[in-house]
């Protein structure tokens, strides 16, 4: 799986007491899904062995956001979390 899906996107969107998401695993995955930003009750995201993601979303993510963990990722998704630090209160990078 490369890219959710627009219904995958949408779905998504109705979680809308989502506060913990996690991406594990997924190593064709390209992108998280957009308009992460609009789950405002999200308090955690893990993104976990996806070493085809490059960037975190265009329209960026919840400002509900407390804990940031990246771990076996590229190097290019590690280095833009990394300038999250301070905005995020825990970013952990691995």
């Amino acid at each position: 799986m490369e890219r959710f899906s627009k219904e995958q996107e949408d779905a998504l969107q109705l979680l809308s007491s989502l506060r913990e998401l996690e991406f594990w695993g997924f190593e064709g995955l390209q992108q998280l899904p957009a308009r992460l930003h609009n789950l405002t009750s999200l308090k955690i995201l893990s993104v976990c062995s996806c070493p085809a993601i490059l960037s975190l979303p265009n329209d960026a993510l919840p400002n509900s956001l407390e804990k940031l963990h990246v771990y076996n990722c590229s190097e290019e998704l590690k280095q833009q979390c990394r300038g999250l630090e301070g905005t995020i209160p825990r970013v952990k990078i691995q």
